[in-house]
């Protein structure tokens, strides 16, 4: 891996445990990554991209097992280190934001209350501020009391909600998440997220859950932050229209691999794999008539019992016989571009 990534996630393999049997969610994943960058990891629903993104963030269910792999962030294997441990990045290193707010909002807190903690929780950047208020004196924790603390937090959580665009910051500070809207509420998961000035943002289908209006907004604001936001963001999307608007580059995803990476622009201008055609061509297009949209055929593998080989060639129309028995690696067809597909073991077909 290049010396640029910010996290590796290396052959990663992963099931859930269930009374159906093994579901075998991920299947020897791979992918970087890079600092500064914005990542889009797509797909379809179930195959595995938030999933991906639990593992990253520590978050998996208990019936979840990780079989094989490492996740390598800051020089530490993030499946194995202790909670406690993982608990302290969460707070200042990686930061999600889920697709639900409402999931995720405490409903007896104040706002103020959720984003405040979030300051608190990180004392060395309260003393850092206070150092800069009091230009004379260097603080350290220990010489803050509990409503400077308090007072401090208040200020940067009114700092931060403008930075979301959101007005009239102390009235949302004093309501709790059902009085906003889900436009606002979304906002606020965001500002808590960028309340700890994070690493690495990770932003779970942020736009799924609202009206077609506040969607806009919320990638205006996320193409404004990505303008401003120092740190790398991995965004998760079945949205192709959203990851050439924000990405920098694209890893696609199916049932649980993935089949190809590329720049954006690569990605768009010529895409490999025969899956990642199927979703180009099933996108409306207003430059074109088109009296149907195409579809791919067939119906997402059961990963209880997944396809052997290649888990695309039983919906794929250039499958060989290959690709019944054989994993396909990825492979790099350019510096910038890497697929997994028998078509290309050769060269292009």
């Amino acid at each position: 891996m290049a010396e640029e990534s910010l996290i590796q996630v290396n052959h990663v393999k992963l099931d859930f445990h269930t009374y159906a049997g093994e579901v075998k969610a991920l299947d020897d994943v791979t992918f970087e990554v890079r600092k500064g960058e914005a990542l889009g990891l797509v797909g379809e629903s179930g195959c595995g991209k938030s999933v991906t993104a639990l593992s990253i963030d520590g978050l998996l269910p208990e019936n979840a097992s990780v079989t094989n792999g490492e996740i390598i962030f800051a020089g530490k294997n993030l499946l194995t280190i202790k909670k406690e441990e993982m608990r302290k990045i969460r707070a200042s290193q990686i930061a999600m934001v889920f697709q639900d707010p409402t999931t995720f909002l405490n409903p007896v807190l104040t706002i103020g209350e959720q984003i405040e903690e979030v300051f608190l929780l990180n004392p060395e950047h309260l003393a850092a501020v206070a150092s800069r208020d009091d230009e004379s004196e260097n603080k350290t924790i220990s010489n803050l009391s509990k409503q400077q603390q308090k007072r401090i937090a208040k200020r940067l959580s009114i700092d931060v909600l403008k930075q979301v665009r959101l007005g009239d910051q102390d009235r949302i500070l004093k309501q709790y998440p059902h009085e906003l809207s889900g436009g606002m509420r979304q906002r606020c998961m965001i500002a808590m997220a960028l309340a700890r000035n994070p690493d690495l943002l990770i932003a779970d289908e942020i736009t799924t859950a609202l009206d077609v209006t506040i969607q806009a907004q919320i990638l205006e604001l996320l193409r404004d932050l990505k303008r401003d936001f120092r740190g790398s963001t991995l965004l998760i999307t079945h949205d192709l229209g959203i990851v050439a608007e924000l990405c920098d580059r694209v890893a696609v995803m199916y049932a649980g691999n993935i089949v190809e990476l590329a720049d954006v622009g690569d990605l768009f201008a010529n895409p490999l794999h025969p899956y990642t055609k199927g979703l180009m061509k099933a996108i409306p297009m207003l430059d074109r008539r088109m009296n149907r949209l195409e579809t791919i055929q067939g119906a997402v593998p059961d990963l209880i019992n997944p396809p052997s080989g290649c888990r695309f060639h039983p919906r794929c129309s250039f499958a060989l016989e290959k690709c019944k028995s054989v994993k396909p690696e990825l492979l790099h067809v350019s510096n910038s571009h890497t697929v997994a597909c028998h078509l290309y073991d050769e060269g292009k077909p």
